[in-house]
């Protein structure tokens, strides 16, 4: 018995040595922008700086000892399987390892932008600040309890947003080619709503007031332009191939 717990406690030493950790300072950066051709895990904490967890095999190779991880979107200098340099007010945070699983973590206030090129999913969890996801090719995007300003699009792609709440600040825009729409927004949202899809259909418990055209009232259409709690910041869900789904939290 007490050999099978040094055995297990080895390999416990062994993975926490290959899992490393990344921080850079967040001074003057005004935007965090983070691009990957790998899934994308973006989360909160309470530190103020850049945080990236490494995946449990972040660690080089035994025959790469003396070189640096290179990709087409610059060389490793995190140590971590990452790329990262400030350029003005924006830090760019560069995933050079395409099927790598780590998180990264920041300020809750923090802008961010997070884009994947190539089949890569995207998380994000709990921002106050300015959010922007775009999975550009075969990725879906799930967001939750940020409260916006949102845009955030996908291709051959799902997004599902869940909003803690939803700033009057800014428009929120949710786009998708080939996925359904799925948002949560809180139940005394005010908001003016507009609802598009060309091929699939709009769902809500939400109470919409639609405005008449002309002394006249839609019966069914797959466009609805309308207002929720006397309207308010403007949200505009639209999709090719998909259906909307626009429920209270």
């Amino acid at each position: 018995m007490k050999q099978i717990k040094i055995f297990f406690l080895g390999c416990i030493i062994a993975l926490s040595a290959n899992a490393q950790d990344y921080t850079h300072s967040l001074e003057g950066v005004e935007w965090v922008k983070i691009e990957s051709r790998a899934n994308v895990i973006v989360k909160t904490h309470s530190g103020k700086e850049l945080l990236i967890k490494g995946g449990s095999h972040s660690g080089i190779p035994e025959k790469a000892k003396g070189l640096k991880l290179v990709g087409e979107n610059g060389t490793d200098n995190t140590d971590v399987g990452y790329y990262v340099i400030k350029e003005g007010n924006n830090l760019i945070v560069r995933n050079l390892k395409k099927s790598e699983r780590s998180e990264i973590y920041l300020p809750a206030a923090q802008n961010i932008s997070v884009i994947t090129n190539w089949h890569g999913d995207i998380e994000i969890i709990g921002f106050l600040g300015e959010v922007e996801a775009s999975a550009r090719l075969n990725g879906s995007v799930s967001i939750e309890d940020v409260s916006g300003p949102l845009t955030a699009n996908t291709l051959n792609g799902t997004i599902d947003v869940v909003f803690a709440k939803v700033s009057q600040s800014s428009p929120i825009t949710v786009y998708s080619t080939n996925g359904a729409l799925d948002i949560s927004l809180p139940e005394k949202t005010p908001a003016n709503v507009s609802l598009g899809t060309t091929n699939g259909e709009i769902y809500s418990n939400f109470d919409l007031s639609v405005p008449d055209k002309n002394g006249l009232r839609p019966i069914a259409t797959k466009k609805i332009k309308g207002s929720i709690n006397n309207g308010g910041v403007k949200i505009q869900l639209k999709t090719t191939n998909g259906n909307i789904y626009l429920r209270k939290k």
